[in-house]
């Protein structure tokens, strides 16, 4: 019976709570995305899932939560407990929360195991549509009479077409949906006059000739089969040193507070994945540039995001109120 009872103490005392803890992760960790399935942040959740749930040993699955550009996700993993078993797949577009008033959480709240990809913001219209180049879509723009697609009011799609407004002088009405790939196709379904989302999600449509590229939110062309797609800054040029503001990208975050050796594991899976030839891989077919920061890195890349993109919008009067409110310095 002593032998009992002192197994039974040792079973709860702090040593063998610190026993158990170097078991984690002992159940399956779940990746937030909050977009729709099939666009680019779920597909980089979902190449996340299967590499780092190997590594670390349990299930990850990917679960869609959409609504409010990714805020209601954000949101519900911020209350969840801290310990390591909710994760949030933050893209840049979270970075104009502070200005847009989706949410008050920013990268105050929450820390970054990893940046994934970068993007290649793309104008696509129809493919029988009377606009037939960037130059004709850059003239509609400056009229004024055009409705554009993206994934969400303030997002990763939104900003870049109000920054080549309002460099054009012109507008358009914004018509959000639930991710880029839904944005993509709406265009081809021809219920907005045009599209903004990654090329990655309009790639399909746009080889099965329901969409046609016209413009890439850069400051050089890119060539895609027998397409080259002319930069913005052809149409644009004084975007050339301002094109930083409306650049994207896709990451994996956390709500601060869980332990650090928790966050190490998991950086540490990430670098794995991320070094993995199914990554590579994925990223050549599906045209998504790699940018693999991670960390502390990772952290100054949202920061900088968030003050950049935050003050654009406010200072084009596209903000519901000033980045000052939550304490976002201007860059």
């Amino acid at each position: 019976m002593v032998i009992t009872l002192g197994v039974f103490l040792f079973m709860i005392s702090p040593f063998a709570a610190a026993a158990s803890e170097e078991k984690w992760p002992s159940r399956p960790i779940a990746i937030y995305i909050g977009f729709a399935p099939g666009g680019g942040m779920d597909m980089m959740g979902r190449l996340l899932s299967e590499g780092m749930g190997k590594i670390l040993g349990v299930a990850m699955p990917v679960v869609n939560m959409t609504g409010a550009n990714s805020a209601v996700a954000m949101d519900h993993v911020n209350k969840q407990p801290k310990d390591g078993y909710n994760l949030f797949g933050i893209s840049s577009a979270v970075s104009t929360f502070p200005a847009t008033g989706l949410s008050k959480l920013t990268y105050k709240e929450f820390g970054m195991v990893g940046i994934v990809f970068g993007n290649m913001a793309t104008f696509c219209v129809p493919y029988d549509s009377p606009i037939k180049d960037g130059k004709e879509l850059v003239e509609r723009l400056k009229k004024g009479d055009l409705t554009g697609s993206n994934s969400g009011i303030g997002g990763m799609w939104h900003v870049p077409q109000l920054i080549v407004a309002n460099a054009l002088g012109g507008k358009f009405k914004a018509v959000p949906y639930t991710g880029g790939a839904p944005a993509a196709l709406a265009a081809a379904k021809k219920e907005v006059d045009f599209s903004t989302s990654d090329l990655s999600e309009a790639l399909t449509l746009i080889k099965s000739k329901m969409l046609r590229p016209l413009i890439v939110y850069d400051d050089k062309p890119y060539v895609l089969d027998d397409i080259t797609i002319p930069p913005i800054t052809d149409f644009a040029p004084a975007l050339k040193n301002k094109l930083a503001g409306g650049l994207g990208w896709r990451a994996l975050g956390y709500a601060k507070g869980i332990p650090q050796d928790r966050v190490n594991k998991l950086i540490d899976a990430f670098k794995v994945t991320m070094a993995s030839e199914a990554v590579k891989d994925f990223s050549k077919k599906n045209l998504l540039p790699l940018m693999d920061a991670t960390g502390a890195e990772a952290d100054k890349i949202f920061e900088a995001a968030t003050q950049t993109q935050s003050w654009i919008l406010y200072d084009i009067k596209e903000a519901k109120r000033s980045p000052q409110e939550l304490g976002i310095p201007r860059p």
